[in-house]
């Protein structure tokens, strides 16, 4: 039995919408799992208790400290394979584990101070490895005047960082992600870059998190370490909103396409909301001080019923995928 070539390019076409299509679900499926997997720890946990302002579902943990201070408590843990492959370079590594860390902690308005760092090294590994990794770590920590304060070592059949960070945020400057409302603007900074080449040697946007949290009333804020569509839906889903995300606004830094932008993360960028009001003072500011754009805004918030929204090129509008980077 033979087929023509019109017959046989629609059978390939077919075969091959039916692998994109089928990645694509798998993708959701793996997003849902873990959302899944976190909200199910979240209802096994319970009510926090006494001390702790907020305790799972935001970048860190929230305590009672001093009558005009909290501590800010987060915990990162990077895998070989996952977060990045041993031929980065140790001291890259290093850096990573700790600026992650550091990107939380200014997604939440605060000051980093202390980490303790536990490693799960392979037999592969020699003196000259280990010492990479903590070049990296103690760069990093020098940058941004955080003091290491202990941790773990064990063995270990890939290699494995957990860095716990803790941080200090003045009551009056703490943001979190459930602060969204209607019609506030929703900005990035940026432009945003490219995850899949720039995640080891990123910048935590700690300067740009004072700026916002002592001068602007942030509504809202995250970092976007899982795609621009992976995060926004955490806030929506903290604040109880709806939002409205325009393509043509987000920007992008040089080849970096907006499928990688909303989708696949580690770019570490801050995602945040404020008000119109606060977003013209804002961009006043700026034009003021004549200062090249480093603030955008890409979208706006709605209600809760009106869901997640892409609008793209001519107005097209679309659901906004609920998926990013996988950690699991």
């Amino acid at each position: 039995m033979s087929i023509s070539n019109l017959e046989f390019v629609s059978y390939f076409d077919i075969r091959i919408s039916y692998f994109l299509y089928y990645k694509l679900i798998n993708t959701i499926y793996q997003t849902m799992k873990e959302l899944q997997l976190i909200d199910q720890i979240r209802k096994r946990s319970g009510k926090a208790g006494r001390g702790v302002k907020i305790g799972i579902g935001d970048d860190c943990a929230v305590l009672d400290c001093k009558r005009d201070e909290y501590i800010l408590w987060a915990s990162d843990m990077l895998a070989e394979g996952t977060h990045f492959q041993v031929k980065d370079g140790y001291k890259r590594i290093g850096r990573k584990a700790v600026s992650v860390n550091i990107s939380d902690i200014a997604a939440m308005g605060g000051t980093p101070k202390y980490i303790l760092i536990s490693i799960g090294v392979t037999k592969k590994m020699g003196a000259k490895a280990i010492k990479g990794i903590y070049d990296g770590i103690f760069e990093v920590c020098r940058e941004y005047g955080i003091k290491v304060i202990g941790g773990d070592t064990v063995s270990s059949g890939k290699l494995v960082i957990d860095v716990s960070i803790i941080g200090f945020a003045r009551k009056r400057n703490l943001v979190t992600r459930s602060g969204a409302k209607e019609k506030d603007l929703i900005l990035i900074t940026g432009p945003v870059r490219d995850g899949k080449k720039e995640h080891l040697d990123f910048s935590p946007r700690m300067k740009e998190a004072e700026e916002l949290t002592k001068n602007y009333k942030i509504t809202s804020m995250i970092d976007t370490s899982d795609g621009i569509s992976m995060d926004l839906m955490r806030i929506s889903s903290e604040s109880k909103v709806g939002c409205r995300l325009y393509s043509d606004a987000v920007p992008l830094s040089g080849g970096l396409s907006l499928e990688s932008a909303l989708y696949y993360g580690e770019s570490f960028e801050l995602l945040f909301t404020m008000a119109s009001g606060e977003a013209r003072k804002l961009f006043k500011n700026m034009g003021r001080r004549k200062e090249a754009p480093k603030y955008f805004v890409i979208g706006e918030i709605t209600k809760k019923k009106n869901g997640l929204v892409l609008v793209g090129k001519e107005g097209r509008v679309s659901k906004l995928k609920p998926k990013g980077f996988r950690h699991i």
